[in-house]
């Protein structure tokens, strides 16, 4: 699960302010490129074309954007997920939003298709130059591995999508703390100099009049949309320390593949990946409307948004695979939830059987559960009848369905 068709449709540097800026000269950006290539080992092939846009210009090119590049079947498949597994309300209109939230954010873009830098006409005067080494940042990856190339490679796989584009936008904002810090005399490679840069770029978070839009979005829409800004440059700093300047090369030629490999780096050096459990097969009369993967992140913002961060904390680690399909069904176009999830063990299963009925409970105003032992329980809600079952490492939950369900 992943807002892959939209928020891969351009990288973006997202701080945002008040006050107008001008635009920087070439001779301003081919310093900054010079000072990346010799941090990151990437080699500058050509001039950058660059131009200011205002707030209007932006909205309309992602638009644009996704008019071209986004099918309205594909928005249609990831907003209906969303709302069946409860991260987002039933009335949420996730392109609106998206393009809004987008809109806000966004001091500066790199489009890869013209390979051309955009800085917005709004940005503030002290955050231009942040803004511009994080875009120079994914131009010179882009001159050197072809960003279109390596972030579409995933879009099959949302788990893929996501740790491919916490590698870009990691890289890139821990290019501009690295850049920063290299201006004092200072480098991330220090111990104490990468935590003070990193706690104050962690702290450095906006007001709710700052951004409205993102401050009154639900929990998944802001976490999916940071995670590869806070979460990627902490993976980043690691691969770094171990593997110093041929890091960043190596994270593009063997690139993650989940979301638990950006938060614990140790699982990317030693290979872990993640399992695929099998889905029950569809039953008659229904056709598959979309199926995808669940991650640690899904699962963590899951058990926040319905328990607490002390859970999610706890037990989305011990996530080791999570599988869904939405069906829908021929007669009344019913939208139907098959997820299944595999824990580290059985221990772990039964504690987020336990944790998943608390979900439901909160997802939804009416819960009643009519059947229920040590490995399963059974209901309805507002949505329609549940069933959610347990075998060994494996929890199996069934939802949305108008008849109840085994």
């Amino acid at each position: 699960m992943r807002l892959t068709c939209l928020f891969l449709l351009f990288t973006s540097s997202l701080v945002a302010a008040q006050e107008s800026s001008s635009l920087p000269t070439a001779a301003e950006i081919n310093s900054v490129l010079k000072d990346l290539s010799e941090i990151t080992g990437f080699q500058i092939h050509r001039q950058l074309p660059f131009a200011m846009v205002t707030r209007e210009q932006v909205n309309k090119y992602l638009k644009d954007q996704i008019r071209h590049n986004v099918k309205p079947n594909e928005i249609r498949a990831e907003e209906v997920t969303l709302k069946k597994f409860g991260f987002v309300p039933q009335d949420f209109d996730l392109k609106k939003n998206t393009i809004e939230l987008l809109t806000e954010q966004a001091a500066a873009f790199y489009d890869f298709h013209r390979k051309k830098l955009f800085i917005s006409d709004w940005a503030a005067q002290n955050m231009r130059q942040a803004a511009l080494v994080h875009e120079l940042g994914h131009a010179l990856a882009d001159q050197n591995f072809s960003l279109e190339k390596y972030l579409g490679k995933g879009t099959d796989d949302s788990e893929d999508s996501a740790a491919r584009e916490a590698v870009v936008e990691g890289q890139a904002s821990w290019l501009m703390l690295e850049f920063a810090a290299r201006r004092l005399g200072k480098t991330l490679k220090d111990p104490d100099t990468a935590r003070e840069f990193m706690k104050e770029d962690a702290d450095s978070g906006a007001d709710d009049k700052e951004f409205p839009v993102f401050n009154s979005a639900p929990l998944y829409i802001r976490r999916t949309l940071m995670f590869p800004y806070d979460e990627g440059e902490f993976f980043q700093q690691a691969v770094f320390l171990k593997q110093g300047q041929a890091g960043f090369a190596e994270l593009f030629r063997h690139p993650p593949s989940t979301t638990a490999q950006i938060i614990h780096p140790e699982r990317y050096f030693a290979h872990v990946g993640e399992t695929s459990p099998a889905l029950p097969k569809p039953l008659p009369h229904t056709k598959g409307f979309v199926t995808g993967s669940v991650g640690e992140l899904d699962e963590e913002i899951l058990l926040e948004q319905y328990l607490n961060k002390q859970t999610a904390e706890r037990l989305a680690p011990k996530l080791k695979g999570g599988a869904f399909r939405v069906d829908e069904w021929k007669a009344d176009r019913r939208m139907t939830l098959v997820y299944v999830s595999e824990w580290d063990d059985e221990a772990a299963a039964v504690d987020y059987l336990d944790a998943y009925q608390k979900v439901l409970r909160s997802k939804w105003k009416q819960v009643e559960i009519l059947r229920q032992d040590d490995s399963h329980f059974a209901g309805k809600c507002e949505d329609g009848f549940f069933s959610v079952t347990r075998m060994g490492a494996l929890v199996t939950s069934k939802e949305g369905y108008a008849e109840a369900v085994d």
